[in-house]
C-alpha cells in the first residue's frame, strides 16, 4: 500500500478497509479509533498515534519505531515480532496482548499498563518501565538487560529465564513472581518486595538487595556470589543448595529459626 495522510486514513476506516502494508511513518494519527484494523507490515515509523485506539489490532511485523504512542489503547493486539524501538509509550494500554518476540529496546513505557500480556521472547534492551504494571504478564526467555523497572508492579508475573542483567528493580512489588532461571547479574533490587517469589536457579551473582523483602521466597540452587544482602528481611527464605560465596548477608544463630539452609556454600566458601 502506498503512502497514507491523515484524510485517506480517516476515509479508509469510512470504507471499513484496513492498513496492512501501509507506509504511514511520520504520519499524524492522534485520536484516531484504530481499532480491530489490520496494521501488519505497516510503516509506522516516527507516526504520532497519541491517544489512539488500537486494540484488537493486528500489529504482526509492523515497524513502530520512534512512534508516539502517548496514552494510547494497545490492549488486546495482536503484535507478534512488531517492533517498537525507542517509542514513547507512556501510560499506554498494552494490557491482555499478544506481544511476542517483540521489541522494545530503549523505548519510554513509564507508567505504561502490560498486565495480562504475552511478552515471551520480547526485547526491552534498556527501556523504561518505571513504575508500570507487569502484573500477570508472561515475559520467559525475555531480553532485559539495563531495564529500568523501578517502583513497577510485576505481582505474579512470570520471568522464566529472563535476562534482567544490570536491571534496576528498586522498589518494585515481586511478590509472588517466577523468576526461575533468570538472570541478574549486577542488577539493583533495593528494597524489592519478592515474598513468595521463586528465583530458583538464578543467577543474582553481584546484585544489590539490601533492605528487601525474601519472606517465603525461594533462592534453591541460585547463585548470589558476591551479592550484597545487608539489612534483608527473611523468613521461611528457601537457600537450599543456594551458592552464597563472598555474599554480604548476615547468617547467624540469630537468623537460622528464619531461613532454610541445605547444602548452601555461605559466604565464607563452607557448606552448611
Amino acid at each position: 500500500m502506498t503512502d497514507l495522510t491523515r484524510k485517506e486514513v480517516i476515509q479508509l476506516l469510512a470504507g471499513g478497509r484496513a492498513g496492512a502494508g501501509a507506509r504511514l511513518s511520520g504520519a499524524d494519527l492522534s485520536r484516531l479509533d484504530l481499532q480491530r484494523l489490520n496494521f501488519e507490515h505497516a510503516d509506522l515509523r516516527g507516526a504520532n498515534l497519541t491517544g489512539a485506539n488500537l486494540s484488537k489490532a493486528w500489529l504482526g511485523a509492523a515497524n513502530f519505531s520512534r512512534a508516539i504512542l502517548t496514552s494510547a489503547n494497545l490492549s488486546g493486539v495482536n503484535a507478534l515480532a512488531a517492533v517498537f524501538n525507542e517509542c514513547e509509550l507512556g501510560d499506554a494500554n498494552l494490557a491482555n496482548g499478544h506481544w511476542r518476540e517483540a521489541s522494545f529496546a530503549e523505548a519510554s513505557m513509564v507508567g505504561a499498563n502490560l498486565t495480562g500480556g504475552d511478552f515471551a521472547e520480547a526485547k526491552f534492551q534498556r527501556a523504561d518501565l518505571s513504575s508500570a504494571d507487569l502484573s500477570y504478564a508472561q515475559f520467559p526467555s525475555a531480553r532485559m538487560h539495563k531495564v529500568h523497572l523501578g517502583g513497577a508492579d510485576l505481582i505474579d508475573a512470570v520471568l522464566q529465564k529472563a535476562d534482567l542483567s544490570e536491571s534496576n528493580l528498586d522498589l518494585a512489588n515481586c511478590a509472588r513472581a517466577d523468576f526461575s532461571q533468570a538472570h541478574f547479574q549486577r542488577a539493583s533490587l533495593i528494597e524489592v518486595n519478592l515474598a513468595w517469589a521463586k528465583l530458583r536457579e538464578c543467577n543474582l551473582s553481584d546484585s544489590l538487595l539490601m533492605r528487601a523483602n525474601l519472606s517465603d521466597a525461594d533462592f534453591t540452587r541460585a547463585v548470589l556470589r558476591s551479592a550484597n544482602l545487608g539489612k534483608v528481611i527473611m523468613r521461611d527464605t528457601n537457600f537450599s543448595a543456594a551458592n552464597l560465596r563472598d555474599a554480604k548477608v548476615l547468617l547467624d544463630e540469630t537468623v537460622y529459626p528464619y531461613v532454610i539452609l541445605a547444602n548452601t556454600i555461605m559466604p565464607d566458601g563452607k557448606e552448611m
